[in-house]
């Protein structure tokens, strides 16, 4: 049924999108069409060998993964065809010579061998020994046997270009397989070429995991913060320049850590590198230069994705490739169009939020992994009556499907190689002057959060009230822009002169808003401590200025916004501030990885600022609940997720937990949420995730606090506003 509903949706945007069909071989029926989107200028070539579903097929994305046989390119020249009445008395095009296709109509891609009324003996024979009686692959001989039998028949038999860059994906694969086993099995060796990839030695587990990226093809590291990814990436490049001979490596990162992936292949290896960046000539000069790596962030592929396939990399490499969770945003689907032989995915948090987030990132690596998307949300996704997500189950199939493709070490399994982590929590009090306006915003909220029905103005100042109560917590200043009353930051003046006075420390310190982080350095200037501030507006090489200011002796505090928060190595310090906490556990842990990682010979102290009785103590007991969803799925044994210990309520039923409001009378049926299941969890990390930029003590120019706005709007009424 469910199957039958997709292609039946399929067929709908077919009439729909208008699309225009030009028929390129001479048979009017069964032949090849040229199918173009005239909105998107999008183009595909279908060919026709049938009316039936399966028959067919087509170039575009969704026909080679939605294992349906048909797409909507199918559908509408089909319906075109079948609108001629003679065309369709034949149902089937003769076979009229032996073709080897690929059949992408099944869950896993197989090879099919169709033969024509007449054929040789040995053809016959190469039939029976490598398929079954319907002519699909029978798996019972390798695929490298296939394509001499089929060399040494009479006839010309027509291998189509996807059917035969399959066999050679799998004749590698066995190849690689077998020899990921071999350097696994020589690695107690010290002459195991695994000792010897980079110019500095590699742990263990490190060698292990470079070995799996090289001789997996394409795969995911999903190791937690500071175990060495970027050194294990590298070493599994210089393995496969060993076995398969790679010559081009494009590396994605965020704009923030370019310049440390430059640094990082310098230290470990003696490879030409060159981070693309400037106008669009000046990139356009870079890319046609000639670099072993090529350094770009994920902003760059949108523009220059067309560019980068012209170069032509052999590996494509996703640093935080959280950044394409998103399966529709428009950075997500332009990395899936590059093109490469292998692929390695980095990430500590391949899973931050949903499932469909790790679907997405999986994506990339293997569209057909995980199977048609539809199926499996259907399978994995917990409904109740009102189409509200309240669970995931049957995790233990999605682990299996990903073993072969994804690796994944927790610091606790390396523990032994890390060095001590101590984690505190230092509560503050309001103060009076911040209790009047925190007062003020919860009292308004409550109000609003009282009214039956909601206009989009009310939910606006909804979002703005919570802003403005976080803002409160960390200073008045960043309030009202006149005093600054901050018990934060007088306790964090007290932890930073115990901690320079108690030896030769270094701290790293986050705050979500860049104007709380001025205010830390005026503490910083009054107690004569050396600093570096990075912020998201910096470009790539005032970044690296910064971080080479902090490796400074008399530098001993790193200031950063959660654009340092991301792939940046700062184990020069040892100690991590955060003046309030990110609301998604995923965040917060990247920020302590950038100190506690491997490279780290220190104990390394977190301190974590939290204003008691607020909105930040209560937010708290949703971090930990936001973690059960990711170690249930690749941490545990457990085969599914209830969401009903966290509360299973809509967004504004999160935010009224939160500040202890009740619900209202309903008026009239409230509109269905779609997304919720986490209750007051999953509000809070959808909600902060777009507010993340919104520094609301900075002024925004009109256009973009209105898109801010709109986008807010958006949200609410995607996640079940009222």
């Amino acid at each position: 049924m469910l199957r039958e509903e997709q292609i039946d949706l399929r067929r709908q945007r077919a009439r729909a999108a208008n699309l225009a069909i030009e028929n390129l071989g001479k048979n009017r029926v069964f032949s090849d069409y040229r199918v173009t989107n005239p909105q998107t200028k999008g183009q595909y070539t279908v060919t026709v060998r049938g009316f039936d579903t399966g028959d067919n097929a087509c170039t575009c994305p969704d026909f080679k993964s939605n294992t349906l046989g048909t797409c909507k390119h199918i559908e509408a020249v089909l319906d075109m065809l079948q609108a001629d009445g003679e065309a369709v008395k034949r149902r089937k095009a003769a076979v009229t010579r032996p073709e080897l296709t690929l059949d992408y109509g099944a869950p896993q891609l197989r090879l099919r061998l169709q033969l024509p009324p007449r054929h040789s003996d040995k053809l016959e024979q190469v039939a029976k020994r490598f398929f079954d009686d319907a002519g699909y692959w029978n798996s019972r001989h390798p695929h490298a046997e296939l394509v001499a039998a089929i060399e040494s028949v009479p006839e010309q038999v027509t291998v189509m270009s996807d059917a035969m860059d399959f066999i050679d994906r799998e004749v590698e694969r066995r190849d690689l397989a077998r020899r990921e086993t071999e350097l696994l099995a020589d690695l107690e060796r010290a002459e195991s070429p695994l000792h010897h990839l980079l110019k500095l030695p590699l742990y263990d587990f490190q060698m292990r995991g470079a070995a799996f990226l090289a001789c997996r093809g394409r795969s995911i590291l999903g190791d937690d913060m500071g175990l060495g990814k970027t050194p294990q990436t590298m070493a599994a490049v210089e393995l496969l320049v060993r076995e398969r001979g790679v010559r081009r490596v494009l590396v994605v990162a965020p704009a923030s850590v370019k310049y440390q992936w430059e640094g990082e292949i310098r230290k470990f290896t003696d490879r030409p590198v060159q981070v693309v960046e400037g106008l669009k000539e000046t990139r356009e000069e870079l890319y046609s230069q000639d670099a072993f790596y090529k350094l770009v962030n994920y902003e760059q592929v949108v523009r220059d994705l067309d560019l980068m396939n012209a170069w032509s990399p052999d590996v494509v490499v996703l640093d935080e490739a959280q950044r394409i969770k998103n399966w529709e945003s428009k950075t997500s689907r332009a990395v899936k169009k590059l093109r490469s032989r292998y692929a390695i995915v980095l990430t500590g948090t391949p899973l931050e939020n949903k499932l469909e987030e790790l679907y997405s990132i999986v994506q990339f690596v293997d569209d057909r992994r995980l199977g048609p998307a539809f199926e499996f949300l259907h399978e994995h996704r917990v409904l109740d009556a009102n189409h509200n997500l309240i669970g995931y189950r049957n995790l233990d199939r999605i682990r299996e499907k990903l073993a072969p493709i994804l690796m994944r070490r927790t610091r606790a399994e390396v523990l032994g190689q890390l060095p001590e982590r101590t984690d505190s929590t230092r509560y503050v009090e309001l103060m009076a002057a911040q209790r009047g306006p925190y007062d003020e915003q919860q009292v308004n909220l409550a109000r609003l959060l009282a009214k039956s029905v909601l206009t989009d103005l009310d939910r606006k100042r909804i979002l703005a009230c919570i802003v403005n109560m976080r803002l409160v917590c960390d200073s008045t200043y960043l309030f009202d822009k006149q005093t600054n009353v901050s018990p934060k930051l007088d306790e964090f003046a007290e932890v930073v002169d115990d901690l320079m006075s108690s030896g030769d420390h270094k701290a790293v310190v986050f705050s979500q808003w860049e104007t709380m982080l001025h205010k830390a350095a005026e503490v910083l200037d009054r107690l004569g401590v050396g600093y570096a501030l990075l912020h998201g507006g910096m470009q790539g090489k005032e970044r690296r200025a910064v971080l080479e200011k902090f490796r400074e002796d008399g530098c001993r505090v790193f200031l950063s916004t959660d654009a340092g928060g991301v792939g940046l190595n700062l184990q020069l310090a040892d100690t991590v501030i955060n003046l309030e906490l990110p609301w998604n556990p995923a965040v917060l842990e990247q920020r302590i990885a950038r100190v506690h990682r491997m490279g780290q010979s220190r104990p390394v102290r977190v301190v974590n600022f939290v204003t008691r009785g607020t909105i930040e103590e209560r937010v708290l007991r949703a971090i930990e609940a936001k973690r059960s969803l990711f170690g249930s799925v690749f941490d545990g044994e457990s085969d599914a997720v209830d969401f009903a210990a966290a509360g299973n309520t809509s967004f504004l039923d999160g935010v009224r937990e939160v500040i202890g409001a009740e619900r209202p009378p309903v008026a009239a049926p409230e509109a269905p949420a779609r997304d919720v299941g986490l209750g007051l969890l999953e509000a809070n990390v959808r909600m902060l995730e777009a507010l993340a930029a919104w520094d609301a003590d900075v002024t925004w120019p009109p256009v973009l606090r209105d898109r801010a706005a709109a986008a807010l709007q958006k949200l609410l009424e995607q996640i079940g506003g009222e």
